[in-house]
């Protein structure tokens, strides 16, 4: 594709019009629509394809035009673009949006203040519609599609860059443009860097105390004293590697119970599909909280052990005492609606290799087996975090990362496809809950949280601005407060 091909192709401008005066053949509208691939947006935004002037002239027939902004670099097409739009009576004005389009796509840059002008201008408007158009309706229309969701709807990040991809916007082809959705949305100049903690291999690794748990044994890690605060960890599958060093320092106020769920990290590891249930994971944390002799607890869970937590709490309600849930869901209905946007954030580099290994698998008619569901992880890092993955964060976290394929692939249709723990929200009564979400978690974002918050009585929700799936890593010092405050602002459960 010759480079004004490609320039015509990401030709873009806003349009205000009259949304009530629509005339015109029907079908010839349709045809209209279809080939410019209008769709509405919202009650003040169309976007669709870049116009010729005989469709401009049809748009302003059939949708009053009055105005037009290009965002097209100055060019002879904008000119005639200009022209034409003077000869209709309609109002033109060229405003670049994007930046570097003349070098390798993976550089281009959008430039925000122009988008935030367009988008405080939209905010201005009293009357008519905007029309968002560009030659293919993605890319530099999809920018806007999403700046116009987040700032002016209040849309979520996850749902505004969905719709963005939905409309064709590729996040592997223009890297930039998906970076400055985030710092759009952040108010930020550059993205932070994620910070690892340090641990040595042998303490992240150290098995301290074996638990029995009927025929069954946990791997256990204790850490301080004062009241027990359990840690829950997701996956289905992962180990609580995942915590550590990062929540180590809530062990100065609390019992910190760290420990791997069964078949899961150092604990005992059944190969009979039977032991791995959400019912079975709360009947071995009761289990271990009578081997521990605690007569109350407190609970923080991350992901999917937010299930457990949470079907805990509905079992033994009289043996939790506070409850920190951190990007979970309660629906999988909720959650399958996600499931596509992550793995459409990947770079080129890791998309390539993913999409090679799920090949792999699928020739081999498999699932994967531990080695390649870590490797399938670490892929997909740079979109589960907010911040910026270099090499040094990416090989230090995968460390963590130890995850049982066997309890992943039994409990995922349990997990992720059939459980619906909302009408049972309500019944978690009396117990002061905190449910925790990043910002910019494409896996379980506010919405999920939100509906778990509104369903519990009395939670409160905390959204961390600058967070992904683990805000306890990207924002510790924020969270590692948070957490104690909550904590610490009723009387603690009874060791």
């Amino acid at each position: 594709m010759s480079l004004s091909k490609l320039t015509a192709g990401l030709i873009m401008a806003i349009v205000l019009i009259n949304s009530a005066d629509l005339r015109g053949d029907d079908a010839e509208i349709a045809r209209f629509e279809k080939r410019l691939k209008l769709s509405k947006l919202s009650d003040h935004m169309i976007c669709g394809g870049a116009p010729s002037r005989a469709d401009l002239a049809f748009l302003a027939r059939t949708r009053g035009i009055t105005r037009v902004i290009s965002l097209l670099d100055p060019s002879a097409e904008v000119d005639q673009e200009a022209a034409d739009a003077k000869d209709l009576g309609v109002a033109f004005e060229s405003k670049p949006l994007a930046i570097g389009l003349d070098g390798p796509l993976d550089q281009a840059r959008i430039n925000r203040d122009v988008a935030r002008s367009i988008i405080d201008e939209i905010r201005a408007t009293t009357d008519g519609t905007v029309y968002v158009h560009c030659q293919s309706g993605r890319d530099r229309a999809g920018f806007m599609r999403f700046a116009h969701r987040v700032t002016v709807d209040g849309w979520s990040f996850a749902d505004a860059l969905q719709e963005a991809l939905d409309g064709g916007f590729s996040p592997t082809k223009l890297p930039g443009f998906y970076r400055d959705m985030k710092l759009f949305m952040s108010e930020l100049d550059e993205l932070p860097k994620v910070a690892a903690m340090p641990i040595t291999d042998k303490e992240l690794n150290s098995k301290e105390m074996t638990a029995g748990i009927g025929a069954q044994s946990l791997n256990v890690k204790l850490m301080g004293e004062g009241s027990p605060l359990y840690v829950i960890h997701g996956g289905p599958g992962e180990s609580h590697k995942m915590f550590r060093p990062y929540l180590d320092e809530l062990s100065k106020s609390h019992k910190l119970v760290y420990y791997d769920q069964v078949g899961c990290g150092g604990s005992s590891k059944p190969q009979f599909a039977e032991a791995y249930t959400l019912e079975r994971q709360v009947e071995e944390l009761e289990a271990l909280r009578k081997v521990a002799e605690h007569e109350k607890i407190s609970m923080i869970a991350q992901s999917s052990g937010c299930l457990i937590a949470m079907k805990y709490a509905l079992a033994h309600p009289d043996r939790v005492d506070k409850m920190v849930l951190v990007s979970g869901w309660a629906s999988a209905e909720e959650f399958q609606k996600y499931i596509p946007v992550l793995v459409s954030v990947m770079g080129e580099t890791d998309r390539e290799k993913y999409d090679w290994l799920i090949g792999e698998l699928r020739k081999a008619m498999r699932g994967p087996n531990d080695r390649e569901l870590v490797a399938l992880v670490g892929l997909q890092l740079p979109g589960i975090f907010f911040g910026e993955v270099d090499t040094a964060f990416r090989l230090d976290w995968l460390r963590h990362v130890e995850v049982s394929s066997y309890v992943n692939i039994v409990m995922e249709k349990e997990v992720f496809r059939t459980i619906d723990l909302r009408p049972e929200l309500a019944k978690i009564t009396g117990i002061p809950t905190l449910v925790v979400c990043g910002k910019f978690d494409l896996i379980t974002p506010p919405p999920l949280a939100k509906t778990i918050a509104d369903g519990i009585p009395g939670a409160k929700l905390e959204v961390f601005e600058r967070s992904g799936h683990y805000p306890y890593v990207e924002e510790n010092r924020k969270f590692i407060d948070t957490v104690t405050g909550f904590l610490g602002g009723a009387k603690a459960a009874a060791e």
